[in-house]
């Protein structure tokens, strides 16, 4: 088999210092896999054990708001009726896209909406990854890609923002990794505004753009920013409003701390992982990880420093009932996930290890800008 790539970044190590990042990966996989086949699982490793459903309560909103009422309206009835935790304003999500497929002429127009986003998202992304990957390794990246959108069009997934705002994010740095500037910056504030967990990513956003000294990008970043703190602010003083005094919190903090236990247990949001064992997720996490960390372009580092941020970030907040903040992780985390195999193949090489059965030519390499 041969595999026409870009060298990635191992291809620069020394003898020793491949063999001890080899040897940390080896280990990290032994870690994973010992938590997802541990007898003595944690609440994390486990299904959520909350029976509520945000799909039924995202209906039952966009189907009153399609009615005539108002978002804040139908929020203030249905979350208390289906006993959500209503104390703190960040257990109210923000209007979008509930009131965008509330107004809609049908809610399936978002469903086919969304479904186009993703199609988008996936073309780009395949569009990028050609720039640096052998076709074997782009269609695999677009198989595991297509597994992560795919909750886009399953059933009512359709109304869960986090889905939304997962698709944003991938066509917003396959947009970076195509040099579509004002696409990828349009898709991550698009982003944000339909599920708070996308802020994190617009930050780091305006940072790079700052680090590097692209003061448009930066500015359109802020303006954006800006808006959507006004946004959100408007958000904070309508839903104040209507917390009432039985209003109830969680009873734990939302610094659990579950590490790779949540992680694995957020890798599963993948329409093809899903029902598969779990051990089979905790594979994948460690391989996107290593995918990403030997890809040394400037838009692949992008997308490794947001995987990483979003995993240290999920590592400490998040009940084992977020498994589904996964759905907005996993399409990201797919990039790596194609970069594995040739990050395997120079990682081997540069630590000494070579196969005599595997062809792993890196002639007629191209470069990603």
């Amino acid at each position: 088999m041969s595999i026409e790539s870009t060298p990635t970044g191992y291809a620069r190590l020394s003898r020793f210092q491949a063999r001890a990042v080899l040897a940390a990966f080896v280990l990290s996989l032994i870690g994973c896999l010992a938590l997802s086949l541990s007898p003595l699982k944690s609440g994390f490793i486990g299904s959520p054990r909350s029976k509520r459903s945000d799909v039924e309560l995202y209906r039952a909103e966009v189907a009153r708001i399609a009615g005539g009422e108002g978002y804040y309206e139908v929020a203030a009835d249905e979350l208390p009726a289906r006993e959500y935790p209503t104390a703190s304003v960040f257990n109210w999500r923000t209007p979008l896209p509930m009131w965008l497929l509330g107004t809609l002429p049908s809610p399936l127009v978002g469903k086919v909406l969304l479904g186009l986003l993703a199609l988008a998202a996936l073309g780009m992304a395949l569009a990028w990854l050609a720039k640096t990957c052998a076709p074997p390794l782009v269609m695999l990246g677009g198989l595991a890609i297509s597994g992560a959108l795919m909750f886009s069009v399953l059933g009512d997934l359709y109304v869960m923002p986090v889905i939304w705002a997962g698709v944003l994010i991938l066509l917003s740095l396959s947009a970076f990794g195509l040099d579509k500037t004002r696409i990828a910056v349009a898709a991550g504030l698009a982003a944000v505004f339909v599920r708070d967990l996308a802020g994190p990513y617009c930050v780091a956003a305006l940072v790079i753009a700052m680090s590097r000294r692209q003061w448009r990008e930066a500015a359109a970043w802020l303006i954006g920013l800006t808006a959507y703190a006004l946004f959100f602010a408007a958000h904070c003083w309508t839903v104040s409003g209507l917390i009432t005094a039985e209003a109830i919190s969680h009873n734990e903090s939302w610094l659990c701390l579950g590490g790779a236990a949540f992680l694995i247990s957020a890798a599963q949001m993948h329409a093809y992982l899903i029902s598969l064992p779990q051990w089979i997720a905790a594979v994948f996490l460690p391989l996107t990880l290593l995918g990403f960390a030997g890809w040394h372009s400037p838009s692949g580092q992008r997308a490794g420093m947001v995987a990483a941020m979003y995993c240290l970030l999920f590592a400490v907040i998040g009940h084992d009932f977020n498994q589904y903040w996964g759905a907005m992780l996993m399409p990201t985390l797919c990039l790596g996930f194609a970069h594995a195999p040739a990050a395997l193949r120079d990682l081997c090489r540069a630590a000494g290890y070579r196969s005599s059965r595997v062809n792993l030519s890196t002639s007629g390499a191209r470069t990603d800008g």
